[in-house]
């Protein structure tokens, strides 16, 4: 199904902008559900790392430096899901509420699309989204919490599901491949993937303490870190930096780098066992999977996803969590 089949999209060539290039395995799911969703031709998609955008997603790609010479010959567009105005985003969640309403301002088509948006926004960022929101030719949000804080502010907004739930899994067989790869052997052993962050960092701690313990604990299962984030410049919002710190303490801990291609990433969900879950696009995947959440939100639009499924956030304590894992991979299992 078409999630934007009755949606009024900008006219091409479009120009496509949001949290591109910045080795997120979820954002890179978004961009590849839009592209599925809108096409290829006549678009062209701002990237932190363009020639590697393009090469992953089969488009063309600039960096954002060269937005404002691409505005001239892209009447519209598209800024495009994940979680944009969201307190985490930083400078690029400040800069492109200001950006697309210039733009909208200035005659050009814009639309929201797939996003997602926190009732906490600073009240300055929350009047440029209003205004943006009311001038875009289409919002398409992710959920309804953020459709409910974008009606608060006077924006009507269709809920749809994630962008990536346009993204073809690879199959559970090219996941598994990657687990072997990583050293791991899931025909021997349940895989318990880990897809964990330190954003928070009183979380962080939390969860620095209980995963050793846990592996400790546990020895009849294998676990896979598996970093859906590496921003290259934001040491918090590099996973993999945090994954490495949890070998470190504990030396079982395997590790797999997500690949580019984001139908073997939700691949790789299909072949774990079960998954602890913090990162959004984790949660949305690994209930794609089927398999079972031990879900740690660290982050409002995590708190509002496990919230529409009555899903409570997992006791970080070691032995509450050692349970809590054990009865995932049996429940699976039987």
């Amino acid at each position: 199904m078409n999630i934007l089949a009755d949606v009024e999209l900008p006219p091409r060539p479009t120009l496509v902008v949001g949290g591109y290039g910045y080795l997120n395995a979820g954002d890179e799911a978004i961009l590849a559900g839009l592209l599925r969703l809108i096409g290829r031709d006549g678009v062209t998609v701002m990237s932190r790392s363009p020639v590697e955008t393009a090469a992953t997603h089969g488009v063309r790609s600039v960096s954002p430096a060269r937005v404002p010479l691409e505005l001239r010959s892209h009447p519209g567009i598209i800024i495009g899901g994940g979680g944009l105005f969201g307190r985490d985003m930083g400078l690029l969640g400040r800069f492109l509420p200001l950006a697309g309403l210039a733009a909208a301002g200035a005659g050009w088509q814009v639309a929201l699309l797939g996003i997602g948006v926190d009732r906490e926004m600073a009240g300055s960022t929350a009047s440029l989204v209003g205004a943006l929101g009311r001038r875009a030719i289409a919002v398409v949000v992710r959920d309804e919490e953020s459709r409910a804080s974008l009606a608060s502010i006077g924006v009507e907004a269709h809920c749809r599901p994630d962008l990536s739930a346009a993204v073809p899994s690879a199959g559970r067989a090219a996941g598994l491949r990657h687990l072997e790869a990583a050293g791991l052997d899931p025909g021997r052993r349940p895989v318990v993937g880990l897809c964990l962050t330190a954003v928070d960092d009183d979380l962080g701690t939390e969860v620095a303490r209980a995963i050793p313990a846990l592996v400790a604990t546990r020895p009849d299962l294998d676990f896979c870190l598996f970093p859906m984030s590496r921003h290259p410049f934001v040491v918090a919002h590099n996973d993999e930096v945090f994954a490495r710190r949890l070998m470190a303490a504990s030396p079982r801990l395997k590790l797999l780098v997500p690949p580019d291609d984001p139908g073997e990433v939700v691949a790789i969900f299909e072949a774990f066992s079960a998954a602890v879950c913090m990162r959004y696009h984790s949660l949305l995947f690994a209930e794609r999977a089927g398999i079972p959440i031990i879900p740690v939100a660290y982050a409002e639009k995590c708190r509002h996803w496990l919230a529409e499924r009555s899903m409570p956030s997992a006791d970080l304590r070691p032995a509450a969590l050692a349970r809590t894992v054990g009865r995932a991979v049996e429940r699976l299992a039987g």
